[in-house]
This record gives C-alpha cells, sequence and structure tokens, in this order.
C-alpha cells in the first residue's frame, strides 16, 4: 500500500510539472539512461535495477523506433534530442544486453568497477576485451571498489581514479577517459582529480538533459529500473521525473 501511494504521488507530480514547466522550458538535448543488471537475482537489490531481459529489449526497440541514439563521447547538440544507453558496475548478464544493443545498433557505454572484474556473477576480463571490440562499445571505469568518491580524501580518491583507470586499460588495451561516478557521488576534489588524470567525461545519476553546454564533468543520467513500462521510460526520456 505504501509503495503504491508513493507511486501514485510521483505521477501526480511528474504530471505537474512536466505539464506545467518542463515542456515549455529545456525539454530537449540528450538523455543519458542508466542499467544495471538484467535478470540477475541480487541480494541487495531493493531498488529493483535488475531488469528483465525480455522488457530491457523492449525498451530498446523503442528507443530504436523512436529516438536517435548517440554514443556518450560524441559531441552534443542543444538543439536535437537523442538517447544514450549506460550500463553501469559490469554483471555477468550485461552479455545478453550488449548482443541485442548490437543487433540494434545502439551505441552504449559500459562502466566497469574493476575490483568486481573475474568476481562471481560479474563480468570476467575475457568478456570485457571482447566487448571492448564491438563496433558500438564504449568502456570507462565506475570507480575501484564501488565507494562513495565525495565521502573520500583525496588519496583515496585518486586510487579509486587511477586504479581502475589502469585496470580496465591493461585489459582493453585502449585508454579509459570516461567514468561514471558510484551512488552519483562526488565532490570538487574529484573533478580536479578527473582532469588531472585525464578523464574526458563523467557521468553522475543527476536527472536532467545534455547539450553541448552542460559540465563535460556533470553528464545528467536518469535511471531505469524494473518495473518501468515503455511508457514510463518514455516519460523518463522525455523529462517527466526530472523534478527529483
Amino acid at each position: 500500500m505504501k509503495t503504491i501511494l508513493k507511486n501514485s504521488i510521483k505521477e501526480i507530480l511528474g504530471y505537474a510539472y512536466f505539464n506545467l514547466y518542463k515542456k515549455y522550458m529545456n525539454n530537449f538535448g540528450n538523455k543519458t539512461l542508466i542499467y544495471h543488471a538484467f535478470g540477475l537475482k541480487l541480494k541487495h537489490d531493493t531498488y529493483g535495477i535488475s531488469i528483465d531481459i525480455n522488457r530491457f529489449k523492449s525498451h530498446m526497440i523503442y528507443i530504436k523506433n523512436n529516438y536517435m541514439t548517440h554514443a556518450l563521447d560524441k559531441p552534443l547538440s542543444r538543439y536535437s534530442n537523442s538517447v544514450s544507453i549506460t550500463i553501469d558496475d559490469g554483471y555477468k548478464d550485461t552479455l545478453d544486453a550488449v548482443d541485442i544493443l548490437q543487433n540494434l545498433k545502439i551505441p552504449f557505454t559500459l562502466f566497469l568497477t574493476s575490483d568486481f572484474i573475474n568476481k562471481d556473477t560479474y563480468l570476467s576480463s575475457n568478456d570485457i576485451k571482447d566487448i571492448s571490440l564491438l563496433e558500438y562499445s564504449n568502456i570507462g571505469s565506475h570507480g575501484k571498489t564501488h565507494l562513495k568518491l565525495g565521502l573520500l580524501d583525496t588519496q583515496q580518491q585518486r586510487s579509486e581514479l587511477t586504479e581502475s583507470q589502469n585496470y580496465i586499460e591493461s585489459i582493453i588495451n585502449s585508454k579509459v577517459k570516461l567514468i561514471s561516478f558510484p551512488h552519483g557521488s562526488y565532490n570538487e576534489t574529484t573533478l580536479s582529480l578527473l582532469n588531472e588524470l585525464g578523464y574526458n567525461l563523467a557521468a553522475t545519476s543527476k536527472k536532467g538533459f545534455n547539450t553541448d553546454i552542460t559540465d563535460k564533468y556533470s553528464l545528467y543520467r536518469s535511471e531505469i529500473i524494473s518495473s518501468d513500462s515503455t511508457n514510463q521510460l518514455k516519460k523518463k526520456i522525455e523529462g517527466f521525473y526530472d523534478f527529483y
């Protein structure tokens, strides 16, 4: 009952926000989406980050048929709408999602937590190497241990950023210049280190549209969860829920 009430309130607020403000204001640009897992039963998943692979496929078909898709590291326009796909963490069932994305020719960015690589339920080094060679893929860092960067001191942050970067580069034999912040956490120290270490882009967990004037170290993303229907996906792409 509590969940139903919460969702009802969210829909009412979203309707008011979108129809009274959002669709008349900055309702344009690139909408970047976050996915995590694709059917795995995760003990820590109380929020619904593991989406059924068939639902994910229906999402991608809908996006392919209705929007321009855009690689996250390509120049963005201030005036045209597009959708970018990102996947965080690097669970093993990411392989199923990658097959769908490749078949539909949808660019995607995979952000990996380096300490998770080769562990149970996560991608192996060979998996990651194979993905990195695909036409529509891009590989980035999601930190070393998935700790909240904004709560760490400078040296701890440097370790998270450099060690993950170096390890992933050793697997894919290519530079890692993209990162998404674990838990969406970062601070001014993080941003300074990113520039020093050669990262070109950083993705947050803040909702909004990205354009050519968006801070390259604060790209907006909207999270997709297991209960999101195609209609809810459409609303998230359009900015219906960007008020929270």
